[in-house]
């Protein structure tokens, strides 16, 4: 499609704008816009005279064109946050006292040539939350690159949100799912090939963006849709020229995410929470990153799953510590996997393991930006594996191929 498609024209039509408007009610609302920063990337405005952005009705969304039509804004993202009121700064950075509920949402991470694969990620993380009993309130929106899956924010009754810091239990909510999905996920990018990712991004000023809106940079329309359309869906859908969608997406159930927000909170913990790991008995980073110094660990970290070596005597695995130090993370792995060649592990548990250093652990012991990269490639080609293999026996006799550990 032409880079020329005209963005003011788009926004003209009445049923895009009322798909754009419903969205971003009581929402902080940002705007990405065609005029560039110094270092090329596009101007995203959240403010304007110093208020909060918010669109209560089409004529804000009119006015906010108006305003910023010398930018030229082309992108409407509404905040995860619904706002009991939204007049001030003070309003908008105010994320506990001010915040009604949130809208939990999974990012998938992925390319477009790979919408297939999307796709079916998207309904593993459907899987889920039926199995937990979230269903009316659940619906997707293809965001350009990837996919979004959200569930209405009012799936959260408000005796919940009494009991609960709605940041709490949005967050619990989309890391107890992910942390279910990590398996399925391995499998699913082992098979196809593909490095797609699916990430808990419920910060307290996180922002999506709105049903209809055109993408940042590609001329395509972010179509939302319910689960019972994921296997229809076409990438043709997303053409802004006619746009296929479901305005089905605002359907929602008053507290059907209520079971699953309270078991979340009970295995994951909160948002930023150090008891959540704790609780999930998996290695605790015990000091924040900015309090520990970086430090280089002479001898280089193993790129290669085959240099991982059997342990006949795997210590404990809960509460290691390992900070500061690589090689204590490589050691730490082989303990993983010889656990599991020994039977003390099931697969779950293993990749349990591996899955919550690659995705927490890892990035809070200290160790520089290269060797936290190493060893995350290390953790995920050996999950890889583990998923190949499976039979222990048979991931024993590749670790002892290696050799044993303390032996050249």
């Amino acid at each position: 499609m032409s880079n020329e498609f005209d963005v003011k024209k788009y926004y003209q039509k009445g049923f895009i704008r009322k798909e754009i408007v419903d969205f971003l009610r009581k929402r902080w609302v940002a705007v990405h816009c065609k005029r560039l920063l110094k270092d090329g990337r596009p101007i995203l405005v959240r403010y304007i005279s110093n208020v909060p952005i918010k669109v209560e009705s089409q004529g804000d969304l009119d006015r906010i064109l108006k305003r910023l039509a010398g930018l030229g804004p082309r992108t409407f993202y509404g905040s995860a946050n619904i706002y009991r009121k939204l007049e001030t700064r003070e309003d908008a950075l105010e994320y506990f006292e001010n915040v009604e509920t949130r809208t939990p949402t999974w990012d998938i991470d992925s390319r477009p040539e790979w919408w297939k694969t999307t796709l079916e990620v998207a309904r593993a993380i459907v899987d889920v939350l039926e199995k937990e009993g979230v269903t009316e309130s659940v619906w997707l929106k293809w965001s350009g690159r990837g996919m979004h899956v959200h569930v209405n924010e009012h799936a959260f009754s408000p005796e919940l949100l009494a009991k609960h810091d709605p940041l709490d239990v949005s967050w619990a909510v989309v890391q107890y799912v992910i942390n279910k999905l990590q398996n399925k996920l391995l499998e699913i990018n082992m098979k196809k090939g593909t490095e797609i990712k699916v990430e808990n991004l419920m910060d307290p000023q996180r922002v999506f963006t709105a049903p209809l809106s055109l993408h940042r940079t590609l001329n395509v329309a972010c179509v939302p849709f319910k689960p019972e359309d994921i296997d229809a869906f076409q990438p043709e859908w997303t053409n802004p020229l006619n746009p296929h969608y479901r305005d089905t997406w605002r359907k929602y159930e008053i507290g059907e995410l209520d079971p699953l927000a309270e078991k979340a909170l009970k295995v994951v913990g909160g948002y930023n929470k150090p008891a959540a790991q704790r609780r999930a008995k998996l290695p605790t980073p015990p000091t924040p990153l900015k309090q520990v110094a970086v430090i280089k660990y002479a001898p280089p970290v193993p790129l290669r799953p085959e240099l991982l070596r059997l342990n006949p005597t795997p210590a404990p695995l809960e509460g290691r510590d390992l900070r500061l130090n690589p090689q204590k993370a490589v050691t730490f792995l082989e303990d993983i996997l010889s656990s599991y060649a020994l039977g003390r592990l099931s697969l779950e548990q293993a990749l349990g393991y591996i899955n919550a250093c690659i995705n927490v652990t890892l990035r809070a012991q200290g160790y520089s930006k290269d060797d936290v990269k190493a060893l995350i490639a290390l953790y995920s080609q050996a999950a890889r594996k583990l998923l190949e293999l499976k039979d222990p026996d048979k991931v024993k006799k590749w670790l002892l191929s290696h050799g044993k550990r303390g032996k050249p």
